[in-house]
């Protein structure tokens, strides 16, 4: 996002690696700011969009990125808190961020929504109830948002970034078969070297954050050979145009 040249709030539960994404984006050149914050908890994203505001103006894009993938266990195995603070993260986040910005995106008539999705949201995984029953409520968030933002200059996507080299992947892999009956599949991912550079996707995501992306409503994933097209060409050229 940095360099495509949008300047950068970072917010996350975990200052230590806020910190560290923001000082490496210092060093590339680009505008960033750190600010920890809890997105299920409503007071605290509000106060993120206000010290947003305060740092660099009214944001014009949102990208919902937060989330967590606990518990992994047969439903009945599940703690009840773990499972509901699940939902209130991966779904209640979304909920509640796409909430406190759209105000002024809307008064604008301007404004770009990602959020990260999966295919989890179309493929049902046993020990997967919260996971796969929260993608599924992101992607048909988005598409009922998309409804309400018709013709109003404000867009709301949903993004499937596909499997990465991430630390979830890793905690995917070290669960108990019984718990995640699908988890050699991923260890598999993993020995064959199909695993994607998180920075690759990351890239559709500026892009669809970008003015000239115009997805409202649509569940885009990164496999799509379009939407590889248009980010070439969309970084192709910021990085031959001028820069102010």
């Amino acid at each position: 996002m940095a360099a495509a040249g949008a300047n950068v709030v970072v917010a996350s539960r975990n200052a230590p690696q806020l910190d560290e994404v923001v000082n490496a984006i210092h060093r590339a050149g680009g505008r960033a700011l750190a600010y920890a914050a809890d997105v299920s908890d409503e007071r605290q994203v509000q106060e993120l969009v206000l010290s947003t505001e305060r740092w660099v103006g009214p944001a014009t894009i949102l990208v919902n990125n937060a989330g967590v993938l606990e518990p992994m266990a047969p439903l009945t195995r599940t703690d009840a808190t773990t499972w509901l603070r699940h939902i209130a993260i991966n779904v209640g986040g979304v909920y509640l961020c796409a909430r406190a910005v759209l105000p002024g995106m809307l008064e604008r008539g301007y404004g770009r929504i990602v959020n990260i999705s999966s295919s989890a949201a179309r493929r049902a995984s046993a020990g997967w109830t919260a996971y796969s029953s929260g993608k599924a409520a992101v992607d048909q968030l988005t598409r009922a948002l998309a409804l309400e933002l018709e013709e109003t200059g404000v867009s709301a996507c949903a993004f499937y970034p596909g499997y990465m080299a991430t630390p979830m992947q890793e905690r995917i892999r070290r669960a108990r078969e019984e718990d995640f009956p699908r988890v050699e599949e991923f260890r598999e991912l993993q020995r064959s070297g199909k695993l994607r550079d998180p920075r690759e996707p990351a890239r559709a995501v500026a892009y669809l954050s970008s003015a000239q992306a115009e997805r409202n409503g649509q569940i885009v994933e990164f496999a799509d050979d379009e939407l590889l097209r248009e980010v070439e060409r969309f970084f192709s050229a910021e990085v031959s145009a001028p820069r102010s």
